[in-house]
């Protein structure tokens, strides 16, 4: 496995609906796993079919509730958890965490089912067990996914040609921007403002000065700045935490994790939501 590989970009899910989702087919192929496998030694004769059916899908439900309450544990640290600067070997090292805590729901059920002790020999046992059935599909998983999204994503953005429109005479160009402190206010033309950021509670503005990218910070939040900044259309959301002059765009590049827009003159790339590639799409091919 080359080591490049371990920090390409990785797509990290924080949708609810996706993670309940995950956590049903994960939980659902640990039942099936067992059922069908019986691996470590695990058997049953024909008469106690349905008992070996339903423990099989208590610890298939044991992976489903771990994996909803990992991912709440995510939502609690949202500064860790973070698309931006998520990489495989992240990704790698989380499920590798994740599956530490099936190991000791496992152990957990067992204790109820079975009365099996906590003892150190357990713990290690149960957890060389959970990982013996999740370290392959984790490596496999994230290979695949990393792959196939960053092939998809290329392609797409590589079908994007922006078409960068000039400012109407009839759309105002001067432009007000205003915080929340006092005297925080700073004047600057529609086509030198080039994008804002989100940085909790307040706003990093990036335009041009005579030839130089500069920036500012404002106390606001991207949606009222959003507000503000509706009479000029060329002004859209792209990202939870990004707005851009979609003027700027010159091109657009993709990876595992979705697009990034490049404006003209600027270093860094700005990540694009994928619940808004569609509206991304449109808005610079038309």
């Amino acid at each position: 496995m080359p080591a490049q590989w371990l920090f390409q970009p990785y797509p990290l899910e924080k949708r609810l609906h996706s993670e309940l989702r995950v956590g049903f087919w994960a939980g659902l192929f640990v039942a099936f796993f067992l059922f069908f496998f019986r691996p470590f030694g695990t058997a049953y004769s024909g008469e106690d079919g349905w008992y070996f059916s339903s423990v099989c899908a208590a610890f298939g439900l044991v992976t489903f509730v771990v994996t909803i309450l990992v991912n709440v544990f995510c939502r609690l640290f949202p500064r860790i958890f973070k698309e931006e600067k998520w990489v495989i070997w992240k990704e790698i090292l989380f499920n590798l965490f994740f599956i530490a805590c099936i190991g000791m729901g496992n152990l957990l059920l067992a204790k109820i089912l079975w009365n099996v002790p906590f003892t150190g020999h357990n713990i290690l046992r149960f957890q060389a067990f959970t990982l013996g059935i999740g370290l392959f599909p984790i490596l496999f998983g994230a290979f695949l996914t990393q792959m196939r999204l960053q092939k998809k994503y290329f392609a797409e953005a590589a079908a994007i040609h922006p078409h960068p429109k000039v400012a109407s005479e009839n759309t105002p160009q001067d432009i007000l921007l205003t915080g929340e402190n006092q005297y925080e206010n700073m004047p600057v033309l529609a086509d030198h403002l080039a994008y804002l950021t989100a940085q909790d509670n307040y706003v990093q503005v990036f335009y041009w000065e005579e030839g130089v990218l500069k920036n500012r910070l404002f106390r606001s939040t991207l949606r009222k700045m959003e507000d503000l900044l509706a009479a000029w259309p060329q002004f859209c959301r792209c990202h939870r935490t990004f707005l851009v002059n979609f003027d700027m765009v010159e091109r657009v590049s993709g990876n595992a994790q979705g697009y990034r827009l490049h404006l003209k003159g600027v270093e860094e790339s700005i990540p694009v939501s994928r619940n808004l590639n569609r509206t991304v799409r449109e808005r610079l091919e038309h």
